[in-house]
């Protein structure tokens, strides 16, 4: 299997490895930490890109461009966050689902959709090509979402 490269990072191909094994991590709750925080920049950048998309907000580069260094930048241990040992926290709550370390291969899938998706939006220059190229983007996280994700309670 070939890795995927993100800034600097090996993601889906690193995924997988991360599943078997925990990389470096002090415990369970840290890599639920991380997982949160990348989450949460993930959750940042569409909150920059999405007004854009609607037509709520004008069309910014720059703006686009921060967003998505800053989700690469909280992201970027996500390798180290899949061990076995990090499907249930010590203290606290997670939403991943057990699919994630029983669908190895198909939560890698997902992150190398996402991850082709996020590519063609950030390379993006212009107004057009950001709205040709982002609901793939959409589309990425929903279908990890639903398959990988439970809901919060």
């Amino acid at each position: 299997m070939k890795p995927i490269k993100v800034a600097g990072i090996l993601t889906a191909g690193a995924m997988v490895l991360g599943l078997g094994v925990s990389l470096a991590m002090a415990s369970a709750d840290d890599a639920i930490k991380g997982r949160q925080a990348c989450m949460k920049a993930h959750g940042a950048t569409m909150g920059v890109l999405v007004p854009i998309m609607k037509g709520e907000k004008a069309y910014d580069n720059a703006a686009i461009q921060a967003a998505f260094a800053g989700e690469e930048a909280a992201c970027a241990d996500w390798s180290k966050w899949w061990g076995a040992d990090t499907q249930k926290g010590e203290t606290l709550e997670t939403w991943a689902k057990p699919e994630i370390w029983t669908d190895a291969a198909g939560f890698e899938a997902a992150g190398g959709a996402w991850y082709q998706a996020f590519t063609a939006v950030k390379g993006t220059t212009d107004e057009a090509g950001f709205k040709a190229a982002f609901p793939a983007l959409g589309a990425s996280c929903k279908g990890c979402h639903e398959k990988f994700r439970r809901p919060k309670e």
